[in-house]
């Protein structure tokens, strides 16, 4: 396991976990290619694995440890990252656009170090990033339970009197983060709840510069009305895109379909 730090940008440094599958030649992750030191190109592809909303790089129980072996087993290296304001990354006011501009920053990281065969596999509003991010050198994507369409939720009941206060005075609130990590607060302006619930399929899913898998039914923490937006934005994704409705007797179950499928996906597009 390599712990990775990753420069955006904007002055935030994320945090990431990188790994390698059995047989992959040696990578030192912390050396830095130059034009004079360029990186060889890497065999294996490689895998981003964005996290959802309010979570951290392992995702909701582990969702996205699972998910990794599963990828490196079929022989990809994966790189899981904290979004900015979340898990070990630098602190920052959780939005959208800087969730998409993490991700650009990762895909180049990765380019740089010779990975030119390059997947995304998202969660809830990690896929929505990566559909506003576009990172130029990746090749395709795998979007489990993204939020593509205005969704209903009543934030009073999300955030008590004094948060929603804070929200109307300063723009501002932060609620606890209880995810598995030294985190202890994330920090959410009106503009993530905005970004959470105004989203139009019609922008959020025109002009993808590449095919994806698109699922729901995987997620735990899957948004009420996820899907039927994704359905009605269906027709302005590249041909060769697919939306899966996953039926599964438990979330175990979900899960692993959901990586299976992905797994499936990802190999027919990196080689």
């Amino acid at each position: 396991m390599s712990d990775v730090r990753i420069d955006t940008p904007r002055g935030i440094t994320l945090a990431g976990t990188f790994l390698l599958p059995e047989g992959a030649a040696p990578l030192d992750p912390g050396h830095e290619p130059s034009v004079s030191d360029p990186a060889a190109e890497r065999e294996e592809g490689v895998v981003l694995l964005a996290h959802d909303f309010l979570t951290d790089r392992r995702g909701l129980d582990g969702h996205l440890d699972q998910v990794s072996a599963a990828y490196r087993e079929a022989g990809l290296a994966t790189l899981a990252i904290d979004f900015s304001g979340m898990g070990q990354s630098d602190d920052a006011v959780i939005t959208l656009g800087g969730q998409a501009e993490d991700l650009r920053a990762v895909s180049g990281w990765l380019a740089q170090r010779g990975y030119t065969q390059q997947a995304i596999h998202a969660n809830g509003f990690g896929a929505t990033a990566a559909l506003v991010g576009r990172p130029e050198q990746v090749r395709t994507a795998v979007l489990v339970g993204a939020v593509v369409g205005p969704q209903s939720i009543l934030w009073e009941e999300v955030f008590s009197p004094e948060q929603l206060d804070e929200l109307a005075r300063h723009g501002l609130t932060r609620i606890v983060d209880d995810n598995p990590n030294p985190r202890a607060w994330n920090v959410l302006s009106k503009e993530t709840l905005a970004d959470v619930s105004m989203q139009d399929p019609a922008t959020t899913m025109a002009d993808a510069p590449w095919p994806v898998l698109m699922m729901y039914g995987v997620l735990a923490s899957e948004m009420p009305d996820a899907a039927a937006p994704a359905a009605e934005g269906f027709p302005l994704l590249p041909d060769g895109s697919q939306l899966v409705q996953v039926s599964a007797d438990s979330t175990a179950e979900a899960r692993a379909e959901a990586a299976r499928l992905g797994v499936e996906w990802v190999t027919r597009r990196l080689r």
